[in-house]
């Protein structure tokens, strides 16, 4: 990372901690979802010790693993490039040695950094008081396998945050898609509920898509039940994803500076 962009890390992280409220709060929502998540599992295995192929150690883990990934994953500040299109602070990154992507990828670092910081602490609190079954994975192999899925994860996220971001340069408001990605990743993704509970022919669709390789795909990877087929097929979706994901990202954003330039013009 070079300096310039080194000082936008900085500075990001810096601001997380200055506007103190705004981080609060989301990492209140954040703690609060996750005991919902938690909550429902925890009672669905109060009368049944299996359900959907998933004991109450598994399940439980699978809830406090998916939101160690949210805070990695979907922590981005690529939601705010819509705000820097519409109130036309983004001409600095035409007139300055700056690029757009590499300034909001530095941001996104920080933000993320800061949340996997109170995470592992909310997580290591909530352990100590619920005292859940919880899976302590230790293959080495497997725990690679998560790292890597995760990492790609959080590039898939972001090229997928900064494309919806962008629509900016053709519509007046992008929190709409943006709203309606985050709905459909809850429930796709894997963020309430493993995947692989719906039916076969809808499972088979849905992993064709990029929302379960976000928070699902990590998340069974640690629980190490996973086919190596399945892996070797799960990885190799994850990664078309994240360059076809890039490839738009960046295809996106020339086609809308030449329409902004225009228009400015």
């Amino acid at each position: 990372m070079s300096s310039k962009y080194w000082a936008v890390f900085k500075i990001s992280w810096e601001n997380g901690l200055v506007y103190r409220l705004n981080f609060t709060l989301w990492r209140v929502r954040s703690v609060l979802q996750l005991l919902l998540v938690y909550f429902i599992w925890w009672t669905v295995f109060q009368t049944q010790d299996q359900i959907f192929n998933y004991t109450k150690v598994s399940i439980l883990t699978y809830v406090m693993v998916a939101s160690l990934i949210r805070a990695i994953i979907l922590s981005s500040r690529a939601v705010d490039v819509s705000a820097q299109i519409n109130d036309g602070s983004i001409v600095n990154f035409l007139v300055k040695p700056l690029g757009f992507i590499k300034y909001y990828f530095a941001r996104d670092l920080a933000d993320k950094l800061l949340n996997i910081s109170f995470v592992i602490f909310e997580i290591i609190l909530l352990v100590i008081i619920l005292k859940p079954p919880l899976l302590i994975q230790q293959n080495f192999e497997i725990l690679l396998f998560f790292t890597l899925a995760t990492i790609l994860g959080l590039f898939l996220y972001f090229a997928m945050a900064f494309c919806i971001g962008m629509l900016a340069f053709w519509v007046e408001n992008a929190w709409g898609p943006l709203f309606l990605v985050t709905i459909i990743l809850e429930g796709f993704g894997g963020g309430l509920f493993p995947i692989d509970i719906l039916p076969k022919n809808i499972y088979d669709y849905v992993m064709l898509t990029p929302f379960p390789y976000l928070i699902y795909f990590p998340a069974k990877l640690y629980l190490g039940n996973l086919p190596t087929m399945e892996i070797f097929k799960g990885f190799i979706i994850l990664i078309s994803w994240v360059f076809i994901g890039w490839y738009l990202m960046m295809a996106i954003l020339q086609q809308g500076l030449k329409r902004y330039t225009a228009f400015g013009y």
